[in-house]
């Protein structure tokens, strides 16, 4: 959501390659956290604690080369600009931090 805002403000303020910039940066995170989340809580339940912690292992190193990987994908790119791409991928990675502080004391 954050990562919107931000291209909004990008693309608006700056020129239109910011605001793709700004783009790639927001879907490489939100990409490769999709990946890791579908990997990771795939299974569930004490009786399957095995598969749990194979699962979560994998999804964390495939996360980790996916992001690698569309990184360099996007730093192909000619016109892109590298601030905006990082700024975007901290806040949407940031955005999610709130969320598990807010849903953990939601819990308790």
């Amino acid at each position: 959501m954050w990562s919107f805002f931000l291209l909004r403000f990008l693309l608006f303020f700056l020129d239109k390659y910011s605001g793709i910039s700004a783009f790639y940066g927001g879907m490489i995170c939100l990409l490769s956290g999709t990946v890791f989340a579908f990997l990771a809580f795939r299974y569930s339940g004490a009786s399957q604690n095995q598969l749990v912690v194979r699962s979560f292992n994998k999804g964390s190193k495939l996360k980790f080369i996916i992001t690698i990987v569309l990184f360099v994908m996007a730093y192909e790119w000619p016109n892109l600009q590298p601030l905006p791409l990082m700024i975007s991928y901290f806040v949407t990675l940031m955005a999610q931090w709130p969320i598990i502080i807010i849903l953990s004391r939601v819990n308790r």
